[in-house]
């Protein structure tokens, strides 16, 4: 039993127009993925640094309407504690969202300089 023939027809490609389609819609959805991460680290960089002005604010006005340190009310005191604990945890949550979104950045970069399409001469390289 023969299974390869040597007939012309025997074995074709795709147009290279549909293999361009096909590639830039696989790379559209990997670009798509990205793009979602990065809007989602954003907006939580956004929303975190939101939460943390508001902490300092609390912060501030509990020591403008509080008396001196030494007769401060226990209460203020552990106020202010949590708001400065809270807004400590918030900036270093920032330092790793701002390096996720630097890294998301460079992955998008690299997707979009790899989907660019081949000219004839690259793509027999």
């Amino acid at each position: 039993m023969v299974l390869l023939t040597l007939r012309p027809r025997a074995f074709r490609t795709r147009n290279p127009g549909r293999d361009a389609e096909t590639d830039t819609a696989r790379f559209e959805t990997i670009r798509n993925a990205i793009s979602m991460a990065l809007e989602d680290a954003r907006r939580e960089r956004d929303g975190l640094q939101q939460r943390i002005d508001m902490h300092y604010a609390q912060a501030a006005t509990v020591l403008d309407n509080s008396d001196d340190y030494a007769a401060r009310d226990p209460h203020d005191e552990a106020m202010i504690r949590s708001a400065e604990q809270n807004a400590s945890n918030g900036r270093k949550r920032l330092v790793q969202l701002d390096n996720q979104i630097q890294q998301l950045n460079r992955l998008l970069s690299e997707v979009d300089g790899t989907a660019q399409p081949q000219t004839d001469a690259g793509a027999l390289a």
